[in-house]
């Protein structure tokens, strides 16, 4: 049959925008915080698009403080402090665990770590980066701090015997540990911003007298179908028209428009 509306109404357009990494350095005053959870040994923050999971001590009882917990002595904006957990069910490790809130990958790329105790000598940050849960690395980066309380200790990229970050990429966890007290003073993350999917092309196919079958492979998630009824402006939105999988391919059946009708895929 013929269709004399389908070469005015349908036109297909691919589009997609230019990725780029985004540089965030923590912690300055313009970087606000929301509190996301709070358990018997730690809280976690959000700021800039990521979380921060960081020890307390709250069950400690020897000091003054009322109700039970030991005092915090970095706040953020300044940095943010982990404290050794020393009572309660889980004793351990100061510890800050730090995640992207859509959970993709980033690189961690330098930091500067204040000690908040007496380290001595041989003590080191250990970094365990994780993928999906899981620990790909045998064991943990090491960075040495030995010292004394009050001292910072600086690590980035560049090669160092004491401790590099150059292998702290595109993990999507990183979990800082140390066995006393210590506050990240600076934290440099890279959104490592993976490629797009492949690029889809939007197949348009008949269906019937009054309906046209838009589709595009399943291969290239995140993309999104967008209309307008005049290429000469920006006026796109995002079509309405339920999405099926069939097969390999997202479908969306269209009713004939009245006059012109474009459509395109967009990402992300």
């Amino acid at each position: 049959m013929n269709y004399p509306w389908l070469a005015a109404v349908v036109c297909a357009l691919v589009w997609v925008p230019t990725v780029q990494a985004v540089t965030t350095v923590f912690f300055n005053s313009s970087q606000t915080t929301n509190l996301v959870a709070t358990n018997t040994t730690s809280d976690t923050i959000s700021s800039e698009g990521y979380r921060f999971t960081f020890t307390r001590d709250k069950f400690f009882t020897g000091g003054t403080t009322n109700p039970p917990g030991r005092y915090v002595r970095i706040f953020w904006p300044d940095g943010l402090e982990a404290q050794y957990v020393t009572a309660g069910p889980t004793p351990g490790k100061a510890k800050i665990t730090i995640r992207r809130e859509d959970g993709a990958v980033f690189d961690l790329t330098a930091f500067t770590a204040k000690l908040l105790g007496n380290a001595g000598a041989g003590r080191a940050i250990e970094i365990v980066p994780l993928r999906n849960g899981q620990e790909p690395l045998n064991d943990p980066l090491y960075f040495d701090v030995s010292g004394n309380y009050g001292q910072e200790f600086s690590y980035d990229t560049s090669p160092n015997y004491l401790g590099t970050t150059a292998a702290l990429t595109n993990y999507d966890a990183y979990v800082i540990n140390l066995t006393l007290d210590y506050a990240l003073m600076s934290l440099t993350v890279v959104d490592a911003s993976l490629p797009p999917p492949p690029l889809p092309t939007l197949q348009i196919a008949t269906t019937g007298l009054n309906s046209i079958q838009l589709s595009w492979p399943t291969n290239s998630p995140g993309f999104t179908l967008q209309q307008n009824s005049n290429l000469g402006t920006t006026n796109w939105v995002n079509a309405t028209n339920s999405v099926s999988i069939v097969d390999t391919n997202n479908e969306v059946t269209i009713t004939p428009l009245l006059g012109n009708g474009f459509f395109r895929l967009v990402y992300p």
